[in-house]
């Protein structure tokens, strides 16, 4: 029997009034408590398997670059407590997601009022989202927010330093709700008689492991209760639903430059000469020294 049916039963069966505890929570206390709920963050690991806090703990402090340490307790099944040390660090903790750990996405939300963990929403992340395939004609900030308002809430337009959008695609930050599959594609459709509607793809950045299948984020598609044994290949999903971000763009073409640079350097020094660098370093017949006899 778990917490819930006890107290269920518990209440279903009462003998008299002296059984049941009372106590009652004043304004004053609920002013205290929230100052402590104010630096704290609750937080799910959807992940099939049950999470190591210690494991939590470790990763956590490799990637997480706070200012102070922050304090991770256990609340429940992959249910978490962080608690930081201030606000600025939180605030960027909150804002730099998602975050994943082992692979699996964690899902964080801000604690508030009175409420039992248990009844605690877990279902709504915000992503970095590419849209792509846009026409030129769409990329406005208004246009990329009513775009984004498809996918879910818009909480930013990544614009230019003038506020345009153009670009190989638009980027919005969205909240997505991941109890629902992700969306793959908006169809742009037009007033115009026998005009096609326009497909325009989605990828999300820092994708964590999704099904294939059923395009949900808490599995993979062999542990999916509605796969049955199709191909990867046949999927309606994919990993083509990740993007790449622009700090790993960065990182690719810093790597990149690298390797030109090397691997120019290393032609260079022992490449095959030419007939023209032959002859440039000839010396002339004056100057040329006489072979060295071997007596």
């Amino acid at each position: 029997m778990d917490a819930e049916d006890l107290i269920k039963r518990c209440r279903a069966i009462k003998l008299s009034d002296e059984e049941e505890g009372r106590f009652y929570f004043k304004r004053s206390m609920k002013a205290k408590g929230e100052k402590i709920v104010a630096g704290c963050l609750i937080g799910k690991v959807l992940h099939t398997r049950e999470v190591s806090i210690e494991g939590l703990k470790l990763a956590m402090s490799k990637v997480w670059k706070t200012s102070r340490e922050v304090k991770i307790e256990k609340l429940g099944d992959n249910v978490f407590m962080f608690k930081f040390g201030s606000e600025v660090d939180k605030r960027s903790i909150m804002v730099g997601g998602p975050w994943h750990f082992d692979r699996a996405l964690i899902v964080l939300v801000e604690p508030v009022g009175i409420r039992d963990i248990k009844k605690q929403s877990f279902s709504q992340v915000s992503f970095w989202v590419q849209i792509h395939d846009v026409p030129i004609i769409c990329m406005s900030k208004e246009m990329a927010t009513q775009l984004g308002a498809v996918i879910g809430k818009v909480e930013e337009v990544d614009t230019d330093d003038v506020g345009e959008c153009l670009g190989p695609f638009l980027r919005l930050r969205i909240s997505v709700d991941i109890s629902k599959p992700l969306k793959k594609i908006i169809e742009l459709e037009q007033d115009e008689e026998d005009a096609e509607d326009i497909p325009m793809r989605e990828m999300y950045e820092r994708l964590p492991d999704f099904c294939f299948y059923c395009g949900r984020i808490g599995h993979q598609y062999r542990e999916c209760a509605h796969y049955i044994s199709q191909s990867k290949d046949e999927l309606a999903y994919g990993p083509w639903l990740r993007a790449i971000t622009i700090t790993e763009k960065l990182r690719q073409s810093r790597r990149k430059d690298r390797w030109d640079t090397y691997s120019g350097g290393f032609h260079t020094r022992f490449s095959t000469p030419t007939k023209t660098d032959l002859g440039r370093n000839r010396e002339p017949e004056g100057q040329r020294k006489p072979a060295e006899s071997g007596q």
